[in-house]
């Protein structure tokens, strides 16, 4: 089943050092807040239940949604492996609509000191 974000609250991640959305749904393209970026998380068969690589489509080895405000560099089979440390899931990090991840990233008054990740920078 496909969702529409625009009203969703998803928890926030860290995936190649950008701050993104995540959710466990799969969502579809056209149903994206406008500025995000969409992407999934895809198993691999040795690890079925962990994030190896993200991707454009997933297919059957999808684990979530991952809606990025900045475009997310993929090889040219439209995937990248995740290494350690790429992908982070803080337990504590804050769940956000797309409208309101928007205003915390993307808004002008954005600075270095400001929150990142529900922790003080």
């Amino acid at each position: 089943m496909e969702h529409n974000t625009n009203q969703e609250r998803m928890r926030e991640i860290e995936i190649f050092g950008i701050p993104a959305l995540f959710s466990p749904n799969r969502v579809a393209p056209g149903d994206i807040y406008p500025g995000l970026h969409h992407y999934e998380l895809m198993s691999s068969p040795t690890f079925p239940d962990s994030p190896r690589h993200l991707t454009t489509d997933a297919g059957e080895k999808f684990l979530g949604t991952v809606l990025s405000p900045v475009k997310i560099h993929l090889t040219a089979d439209g995937q990248r492996e995740i290494e350690p440390g790429d992908l982070f899931l803080d337990i504590e990090a804050g769940s956000y609509t797309p409208a309101e991840f928007e205003e915390k990233y993307l808004s002008p008054g954005y600075g270095p000191q400001t929150d990142r990740h529900g922790k003080r920078s």
